[in-house]
This record gives structure tokens, sequence and C-alpha cells, in this order.
């Protein structure tokens, strides 16, 4: 059955590689092809080039684009796809191209987009990454700090499963916990995880469960001095290597936990072969580590006072970590340029998305302003729906107070004339400053009604008194002595009463601007007239203009001395 599975995946693996091949295509080729695939489908490819060691370039990128497709606003699929995307870049900078930096970069972001979509799943498998990276950091410095990081990250990783009863991945977070706690002799640092692990209803089908339990099984023994028992653990573990990730890795620890019981029970001879094989084995398999084997040589022939021996893995060992520091830095250069294109594939990824960001920026303050002149246009509309109305009422009262005073300045004028008549029978003529005031007051009335001359411009209280045949002073101590009466206030009550008047009287005066209205009825200034026009009815001449014009005018009867 595992046979036929691996037959399976192979062949899957040799068929994407012989299309790759087949077509001849460049990097950007497969780009745009791959762009258009389903999110799900670039998954499963990245899975076969990764886990099987083949194209890695092709797994970055089928890895890339998904991660690229990132956005808060996914569905909750998608981003658990972009989120072991980016995890598995990290991976992939860290295991193929041993670029610790972009591979520690890639990983943060991995968790940080866990963390805000609250993935802890995927938190778990980010912080086991991470603490994997730092064990592989953690011979190129002595003084442990990457040890304390690797260690930190992988009890992070251990409780978030816990916690997470994801407990398909703690066996692989077991193993690396008992690794390198032996490694550096510090047992007790992991003592409530190796109690808790053996109480979770861990499957037995999950991820290298069965080399779990033997590598936790020979720790054990080995931290309560039981080297013997442990060696036989150590030796008779298996490691299931249907799923071939990280196969290498695992044989390399469960040799190098072969060796440390070795050492232990003092058979130095076996503990030697056991160190030979294991560097042949990683320089055929896993080249990445030999710089473990070469410090693990060191220190066997320093411990035998082998010193020449000793001097020479020391040096190989140096060696090594100098190549490697060499390669973290540079990376290979059959790399570079597969790197340079993917660095900017996500810039250009980077500059579309802010450009889409720009874009949905702008579309808001495009709509907030659009919004914002439509409410103003709404409220304009309104107000002026409301001016128009107002303006109506105050033109229909202003026209009900003309037709009022119309009809009373006729029935005031038939009184007069009876009263003038039975007056002049009676007394004759009269000297005006032998009238009372009221008397006086009576005819400036009469004249400012029936009178033309009022609408001259030049109209004054000397004139109004020949008209009424009085002296000057007495007009205008009896205008004076009437409430809220002055001689201009008089005139221009009339003035723009018959200003009004004409404006309803469309027929005749329906051509007049304002100004020509105004000088009709004596105003040589249109700001003046329009200033008391607007006190005496509440409409400008213009408004009250249109209402009369939009309206039903009135028919106004020439007065004496016009014309029809």
């Amino acid at each position: 059955m595992q046979a036929t599975r691996r037959i399976a995946i192979l062949g899957v693996v040799l068929v994407c590689a012989l299309a790759v091949l087949a077509e001849d295509v460049t990097f950007l080729t497969n780009r745009r092809q791959w762009e258009k695939l389903p999110t799900a489908t670039l998954m499963q490819m990245g899975s076969i080039f990764m886990n099987h060691k083949v194209m890695p370039d092709s797994g970055m990128l089928c890895y890339t684009i998904v991660s690229n497709r990132y956005a808060p606003d996914m569905t909750d699929e998608d981003i658990r796809h972009c989120i072991h995307a980016t995890c598995n870049i990290g991976r992939i900078y860290s295991e193929f191209y041993h670029d610790f930096s972009k591979a520690y970069d890639n990983l943060l972001n991995a968790q940080e987009m866990a963390e805000q979509h609250h993935q802890n799943d995927y938190k778990a498998i980010i912080q086991m990454s991470l603490g994997v990276l730092f064990m592989k950091l953690d011979p190129l410095q002595p003084d442990k700090h990457y040890y304390k990081k690797a260690l930190d990250y992988h009890k992070q990783a251990f409780w978030q499963a816990a916690n997470s009863k994801f407990y398909d991945i703690l066996p692989v977070i077991f193993i690396n916990l008992n690794y390198h706690s032996m490694c550096h002799q510090e047992y007790s640092a992991i003592d409530k995880e190796i109690e808790a692990y053996y109480k979770f209803s861990i499957p037995d089908t999950a991820l290298k469960f069965s080399f779990a339990q033997s590598i936790g099984k020979g720790v054990d023994a080995m931290r309560q001095g039981k080297p013997e028992e442990a060696l036989e653990v150590f030796k008779n573990s298996t490691i299931d290597d249907s799923n071939p990730s990280n196969t290498a890795e695992l044989k390399i620890m469960r040799n190098n936990c072969i060796y440390y019981a070795l050492e232990h029970l003092g058979r130095y001879d076996e503990a030697l072969k056991t160190l030979i094989h294991n560097k042949d084995f990683t320089q055929k398999e896993a080249p990445y580590y030999i710089h473990e084997c070469y410090k693990l040589l060191a220190d066997f022939y320093n411990k035998q006072k082998n010193q020449p021996l000793a001097e020479k893995y020391e040096l190989l060992y140096y060696r090594a970590i100098n190549n490697l520091n060499t390669t973290t830095l540079s990376g290979s250069i059959d790399n570079v340029y597969f790197l340079r294109e993917i660095d900017k594939m996500n810039e250009e990824q980077k500059a579309l998305t802010l450009k889409q960001k720009h874009d949905r920026q702008m579309l808001w303050v495009v709509s907030a302003f659009l919004l914002l002149a439509l409410v103003l246009l709404t409220l304009l509309v309104i107000n002026r729906s409301r001016i128009k109305q107002k303006n109506r009422v105050l033109y229909e009262n202003n026209v009900a107070l003309l037709a009022a005073d119309e009809q009373r300045r006729q029935q005031a004028e038939q009184e007069d004339k009876a009263r003038a008549e039975t007056e002049a029978a009676k007394y004759g003529a009269i000297r005006m400053d032998e009238q009372s005031t009221e008397e006086l007051w009576q005819n400036i009335i009469h004249v400012m009604e029936y009178s033309q001359e009022i609408y001259d411009e030049n109209f004054s209280v000397a004139r109004l008194a020949e008209l009424i045949g009085a002296k000057p002073n007495y007009v205008s101590q009896a205008i004076n002595q009437q409430p809220d009466w002055t001689f201009p206030t008089l005139l221009a009550h009339y003035r723009i009463r018959e200003a009004c008047r004409r404006m309803n009287d469309t027929a005749r005066y329906g051509n007049y601007t304002v100004e020509g209205l105004g000088q009709s009825v004596g105003f040589t200034s249109r700001s003046y007239f329009v200033k008391l026009f607007k006190k005496h009815t509440g409409l400008t001449p213009s408004d009250y203009m249109k209402q009369s014009r939009t309206g039903t005018p009135l028919t106004v009867p020439p007065k004496e001395g016009e014309t029809q």
C-alpha cells in the first residue's frame, strides 16, 4: 500500500517536472500560468515540490502566489491557505536556501496573520517552525542564546497545540524538545511538557508518533541514568518514512541519540563508528548539518586526548560554519536569479496592493464627497423650497394689505369729498394756521393718498405744505406728533406701497426693472430702494416681482394722472 502511494506521488512529481522541462518555460511564464490556478491546486503542487525535496523553486513560486493573494476579508479557508503558504515560504528559505533572515521574516508574518484571524492550529505549526529554525542556528552561537529561543518557541508550540487539541503535531514537537534538551544535558527544562504529553489522548496515526514514543522513552532513561536501556530503545526506534518530510533529519537525530548513549556507557569504539556513519550519511542526505557532525567528532577526540584528530575536525567544523555563513549571507549562485525574481514579484504585489488600497481610499473620498454634495444639494433644495413658500406667503399678505388699503383709500376719498363740501358751505375759506393738528394730519394723508407728486424724486415737506396750503413747520409738527412717523418714513411708506401696486400691475409695469420701478416712485438709489422695500414687505423687489409674475397679479385700475 505504501509502495503504491509512493509511486503515485512520485508519478505526479515526475509529470510536473516533465511538463516544465518539455515546455521549456521561464520563471515569468510559470508565474503567469500558475497565477491563474486555484489556491487549493497551488497548495497541493507546492506540497509535492517541497515535501519530496524536488524543484524547491517551483514550490516557492506556488506558495508565493498564494501568499500574495492574502486579503483580510477573504474566506476562512483562503486565509488558512495564505497562512500555510507564508509559513512554508519561511521553511523553504530555511531548509533549501539557508537564508535565515527571510525565513524568520516570513514565519513572523505568518504568525501575525494567524493571531489576527485566531487560527490557533497554524499558530502551533508556525511556532514549531520558528523553534526548528533556531535549532539550526544553535550550533552557530556558543552562548546558548539560540538554544533558549528554540526551546521557548517549542514550548509555546507545545502548549498552543495542547490547548487547541491539535494533537497531530504534538509528537514532532515532543521529539524536538527531548532531543534538544538531551544535547544540552538540561532535562529538567521540559519536565512540565513531558508530564503533560503522556496525559493527552494522542492518536497513533499522528505524524512521527512511533518515533516520538521511542525518543521520549529513551531520553527518560538517559535522565534516570539508564543509558543501556536508552541505547536499546534508540536502536529499536523506527521512523515512518511514508511521509518523507524531514526523514533524513530524524535519522541524524536518532544516530546522535545512539552516540550519546554509547558515550555514557563508555563504549567509545562503537560511539566513534556511529559518529563516522552519521557523518557519511549527513554528507549525502543532509549536508547542511555536517558542521554538527564535525563538532561532535572534535568533542569526542578532545575527550580521548587525540589532539591531532580533534584539531582536524575543529578545523573542518569552522570551515563548515564559514561556508554556512557565506551561503546564508549570499545564497547559492544557482538560486540568486530565482530569489531576485521572487523578491521582484513580492515588490510588484506590494505595489499593486498599495495601489488598490489607494484606489479604495480615493473611492471612499469621492463617494463621501458625492454624498456630501447630495446632502447639501438636498438641503439647498429644501431651503429654497421653504424660502419660496415663505416669499409666497409674504407676497400674498402684501397683496391682501394692498387690496384692503385700496378699499380703505377709496372709502376715505368719498368721505373726504363729502366732508369738504360740507365744510366749504359752512365755513368758507379758513387759514391753515387756524386749523387743528388733526385736520392738518388728515390733509397730509389726503395728499399722500391721491397726489402723484409724492413720486417725484424732489418731493419735499415744503411742496407738501404748498399742496395743503399750510406752513411747512406746521406740516412737520403735525407729522412728528403722530406715533412712529416722520416725513421720510411717511413718504417711504407710500412710495413702497405704490411700488408693490405697480409690480402687481404686470400689464403696465411688467417690463420694468427693479431700478426702473424704484425711480418711478421717487427713489434715486437702487440700494436704498431695495433696503426699504425688504424692510416694509419682508421680500426683496426681485423676489416680489417673481411672485407677482408667477402668481395671479392684481388688476389695478390707473390712478389719477396715470395713462391706460
